[in-house]
């Protein structure tokens, strides 16, 4: 009896050792569902609530970011950019010809102006001048300001997928807002005293991440399924404001006036009134 016992055990830790039997790395990527739960506060705060919608690669994220305070972020495959969503009206004037200013591809065409009630006053331009286009204005039903990739929420599961079942073992089993998964650290700690766990469903759903002992994400609810188009990439009427590129923009037009102008490149030093 002795015997078959050491047998059954030299034979389960010899499965063990070739990955026969041991739990399979969750797959990701291929499951659309909305997730609810906390985010733990950077600076040691109360957490915030933060929804997140999947559908394959599309993601729509409900958080709180610094910069922006509450906040809807959106991945536009267009562009491939995340852009913080703004649904109040706004009118952009001259936006036809702005650099930074441009409506999604998909936008209807802006209704025509209404006819005025009595004809505007005109001004005969001076001889030798020619007068200006007047600036056209386009209504737009909201602003999708793109934002860098650093300060854009990344996908829970991207660390993960990237670890691979090479790099991570399983610890046990885990269960959090009603689904079951696996917990999954890395092998070797990312940074010296830290010891990350993540609890994951076999198909790649992030429900909880800890990280020495303090919870960085944790899930309180889950609704698998198909989630409606509508709520990915960035809505039709929308204008796209890049704000490096108007930056840039501005900076273009300022070096070019410079040159017209004569001003110098950089202003000059004034001499040391003590000699």
């Amino acid at each position: 009896m002795r015997m078959m016992f050491l047998a059954a055990a030299a034979s389960a830790a010899l499965l063990a050792g070739c990955g026969i039997g041991a739990p399979s790395y969750p797959t990701f990527g291929e499951v659309s569902y909305r997730i609810e739960g906390t985010t733990a506060d950077a600076n040691g705060g109360a957490g915030t609530q933060t929804v997140i919608y999947r559908d394959g690669p599309k993601m729509r994220v409900e958080a709180m970011l610094p910069t922006y305070g509450q906040a809807t972020i959106v991945y536009d495959e267009s562009t491939n950019a995340a852009y913080v969503l703004n649904p109040t009206g706004i009118a952009f004037s001259g936006a036809p010809a702005a650099a930074s200013a441009t409506t999604s591809p998909n936008a209807p065409a802006a209704a025509p102006a209404a006819a005025p009630a009595a004809a505007p006053t005109t001004t005969t331009p001076a001889p030798g001048t020619t007068a200006a286009a007047p600036a056209l204005t386009t209504a737009a039903s909201g602003v999708a300001v793109r934002i860098e990739d650093a300060d854009a929420p990344q996908p829970l599961e991207t660390a993960w997928a990237a670890l691979g079942a090479d790099n991570a073992r399983s610890t046990g089993r885990c269960e959090v807002a009603g689904e079951s998964g696996r917990e999954w650290t890395p092998k070797e700690a990312p940074a010296p005293g830290v010891d990350r766990v993540a609890c994951i469903t076999e198909d790649g759903i992030v429900l909880r991440v800890t990280e020495s002992g303090r919870t960085l994400w944790e899930a309180t609810s889950l609704q698998r399924g198909e989630q409606d188009a509508s709520l990915f990439g960035v809505p039709q009427g929308y204008a796209l404001i890049d704000p490096q590129g108007a930056a840039q923009a501005v900076g273009e037009n300022m070096e070019q006036l410079d040159s017209v102008t004569g001003a110098p490149a950089a202003p000059q030093q004034a001499p040391d009134p003590r000699g």
